[in-house]
Order: C-alpha cells, then sequence, then structure tokens
C-alpha cells in the first residue's frame, strides 16, 4: 500500500487538538489581524498579509505550512475502511477518491502570534472541482510528532484541535466551530458522536473569532511550485481564526502545534466517513520554553545523580534575589534518571525558579537556580549536589584499651561514639590501630567532648 510520510517537526509541545464546527456563519474585518481572509483570494489588495506574503514554504523540504496532495488517480491516497473522525488510527488506502468535490489538492497553514499578543490560525484548501452538494473540510492540528500505526497521521493527544470549515450546497458563507481530542471522562457527556473515549469533544462555538470565504469568481494561486496555478470558481477556501479569544489558546498559556492535516467528509453529518486527505505537514509554531535539568555530584569527573526531584515555582518581583513567599509553585515536578537528567516542557514565556526539593540520600542539597524562558526557548541547569562524608570515631581509654562511648561533635550534631567492637574484631584490635591521644581530663564522670570539624 502506498502512503505518504510527513515530514514531522519536533517541539516540546506537550498540547491541544480542537475541532471547529458549524455553528457561526463568517465575519468580515477580524480584529487584531492584519491578514485578509474574507476576499477569496491568495494576493494583496489593500491588506498588509495574503497567503502571497504571509510566510508559508511549499518548496523547501520539508514543507512549511503547506500540503501538496499526490496527483489524482490510483496513486493518491485517502482514508477508507469506513473511517470517521473519532478513529483514532485512520486506515489510509490508495487510489480511492474519484475527481470531485471531495478530491483535495493543497492546503496552506500558518499560526502566529500577532502585533496585539494575540495568537492566529490562517487556513486555506483548494480542490479538484466546484462541488454539487455541500463542503465539509477539517483542519487538523497536532502536537505530537510520533506516528500512529498507519505510519502517517500522528498519534493524537488531549488537546490535539480539529477545525472544521463547513458550505451548505450553493452557499458561499462557510461555517466554523472547534472540538478537542478527550481522552476521559464519560463519553456520552463529552463526546459529539462517540459512546466512549478517546473522541472528539461537542463542538465549541467561534463566536466573533473568525472570518471566512471561498473564491465566487476564478482566482490565481501565485505559490510555487507550477505558479500561477488558476483556480475556478470555488475550488478555494480560507478561513482566519482569533485562537485567543476563541480560548483554543487561552492568554497566558503554552500551547503548540506541531503539524497539520487537511481532509475531507462525505457529508455534513459529523459520523460521516472522512475521505480524501493531504499528509501531516510541519507548522514551526512554538510558544512553549523548556528547562533542562543536569544533576551532578562534585566527584572529579562529575558522577549523574538519579532520584533528585526538582519543582518549578513561578519567580515573582522581586525577581531572581531567592525563593520567597512571593514565588508560587507551578505544580510540575521532574525527578532525575540514571543519566542525571530530567525536563519541564510546555513552559510559557516567564521567569521560573528550579528548586531541589528531595535530594538523593547522602548528598547535601544544591542551591536554587533561576531561568528565564522564552518561547521557543531550552534553558538547561546544572546542579552539584556535595556528597556526605561519615567519620566514624573510636574512643578507647588508653590504660586497658577498651572502647569508651563519647560525644562527639559534627557540623553541630552530637553523635556518640561506638562502646563495643563489631562482631569477628575486639576492642583491643580496634584501639591498636593507633591515632591521636587527647586529653584525659573527664566532666561528670566522661571523657571531654570530641569536636570534629568539617
Amino acid at each position: 500500500m502506498h502512503k505518504k510520510t510527513p515530514a514531522l517537526l519536533g517541539t516540546t509541545l506537550a498540547c491541544l487538538v480542537l475541532v471547529l464546527s458549524g455553528t457561526t456563519a463568517a465575519q468580515a474585518n477580524l480584529a487584531g489581524s492584519p491578514f485578509d481572509a474574507a476576499d477569496g483570494n491568495l494576493v494583496l489588495n489593500d491588506e498588509p498579509k495574503d497567503w502571497v506574503n504571509v510566510g508559508i514554504d511549499c518548496v523547501s523540504v520539508p514543507r512549511t505550512g503547506c500540503g501538496i496532495d499526490l496527483p489524482t488517480g490510483q496513486t493518491d491516497d485517502s482514508f477508507g475502511n469506513g473511517t470517521k473522525e473519532d478513529t483514532a488510527v485512520p486506515s489510509v488506502i490508495d487510489g480511492s477518491i474519484p475527481n470531485n468535490k471531495s478530491d483535495l489538492t493543497r492546503f496552506y497553514t500558518k499560526l502566529v502570534t500577532e502585533t496585539n499578543g494575540k495568537d492566529y490560525a490562517y487556513l486555506a484548501w483548494e480542490r479538484v472541482q466546484e462541488p454539487s452538494g455541500t463542503t465539509n473540510m477539517d483542519f487538523e492540528f497536532n502536537t505530537s510528532t510520533v506516528l500512529s500505526a498507519n505510519g502517517v497521521t500522528p498519534v493524537r493527544t488531549a488537546g490535539d484541535v480539529l477545525i472544521k470549515y463547513d458550505l451548505s450546497q450553493g452557499g458561499t458563507t462557510p461555517v466554523l466551530g472547534y472540538h478537542t481530542w478527550m481522552t476521559a471522562g464519560n463519553g456520552r457527556n463529552v463526546c459529539e458522536a462517540s459512546n466512549s473515549v478517546p473522541c472528539w469533544s461537542k463542538v465549541l462555538p467561534l463566536t466573533g473569532n473568525f472570518e471566512g470565504s471561498i473564491n465566487t469568481v476564478p482566482v490565481v494561486d501565485p505559490i510555487q511550485p507550477g505558479a500561477p496555478r488558476n483556480l475556478s470558481v470555488r475550488t478555494f477556501g480560507e478561513a482566519a481564526i482569533n485562537l485567543t479569544d476563541a480560548n483554543i489558546i487561552p492568554p497566558g498559556t503554552c500551547r503548540g502545534f506541531s503539524t497539520a492535516y487537511l481532509k475531507s467528509r462525505s457529508s455534513d453529518s459529523f459520523t460521516a466517513a472522512v475521505k480524501d486527505f493531504i499528509a501531516p505537514q510541519p507548522l514551526n509554531f512554538n510558544k512553549c520554553g523548556r528547562i533542562d535539568v543536569v544533576k551532578n555530584d562534585d566527584n572529579l569527573p562529575a558522577g549523574a545523580l538519579a532520584g533528585a526531584v526538582f519543582t518549578l515555582f513561578n519567580d515573582v518581583a522581586p525577581l531572581g534575589t531567592a525563593p520567597g513567599a512571593e514565588d508560587t509553585t507551578t505544580g510540575t515536578t521532574c525527578t532525575t534518571a540514571a543519566d542525571g537528567k530530567c525536563s519541564f516542557v510546555d513552559i510559557a514565556s516567564g521567569n521560573y525558579w528550579v528548586v531541589e526539593t528531595t535530594t538523593p540520600p547522602g548528598y547535601d542539597t544544591a542551591a536554587p537556580q533561576t531561568a528565564v524562558v522564552g518561547a521557543g526557548g531550552t534553558v538547561t541547569l546544572t546542579f552539584v549536589d556535595p556528597r556526605d562524608f561519615k567519620v566514624i570515631v573510636l574512643v578507647c581509654q588508653e590504660s586497658n584499651n577498651s572502647l569508651y562511648p563519647s560525644t562527639v561533635t559534627v557540623d553541630g550534631v552530637d553523635k556518640t561514639s561506638i562502646d563495643a567492637a563489631p562482631a569477628g574484631l575486639t576492642s583491643e584490635q580496634l584501639c591498636s590501630l593507633g591515632g591521636a591521644a587527647y586529653d584525659d581530663k573527664s566532666y561528670g564522670g566522661h571523657p571531654a567532648n570530641v569536636n570534629i570539624p568539617q
């Protein structure tokens, strides 16, 4: 069986799947966005951004934000065997899509943080010919870069997003909504169509947070390869979505998507079979940072320490002085593995403290460290735990070479020396090892304290 293998780009994303579904009609002039998704074309008119300059790349390998379908015919791939939206691992087959409304040719996606600090998704699709019925397209955004058992689509994770783009028969105004991939809960309560998880959630509205259109006249696609390409009426559609205000990427949160792909459905029913698809492509959109922790002892060469637990705190002003009552825990921890390493992933940009909250036995706790994390950045912190040492003291009465209990103070902690020889040894043998004599003055009938400096 022929399969398309997408070039997947990794991120510590660790993140969300949203499904946009038909509940709200398109609206023009999306606030805060310089992109015009209401004109149904790919070129600049009076707007600052359109597909011709938004920053997608269809030529390089791997492509970025651009998917090009295999040629129509027996080598084209599609979903088959009754695959539906909730099918966790879609069935990929060859050559089953006729030259009709469901036969896709390209898709474009761009996720960007605009100058107002909000996140937007720009989406577009192209197909072979004008439809005679309804139009039903879905854009799926995935966090994971791990491929599912079909070798093409990524493994879905909780929070992945599905954006549904619907047009009624003969209509020119798209309707959008969104769903998220659910892995927990009562299916009857949380799923749009299934009775059990995992599934796509019930549809959520995008009211006031998107605009969209299709081409009602022929347009030209100027994007290489193969440009210029003439697109007939109703074979191109686009949309712009305010992800922040729609609560897809809530303010102050970290959520990124590694890849996106496009698929068509046979009807406007969410339970209808999915048909053609264009394989996932990288997005290069990552609002998340990470902190890598390296844990060593003070030996030379340094040895990796496993089992150290670190807790991540928000560093609240005053910044960088020392962890204080004003600094709040994120509730996130990581535990070092055998290589002495662990990581905090999918972290929103900001200032943090990394604090060792559980120290391996036999070591002193390392001091906390600060980290300033930026979007898409990685901070590496190395913590060194000094080794603890035990001082074994034998106090011997020199007159008879017998062990005698005495208080020994080390680092301000009082310990009592042993007063009997371990099995297999005698007091005489131990006391004959030598050592330094100390004053035989006593207090209350006991030898004076022995102070052992560090």
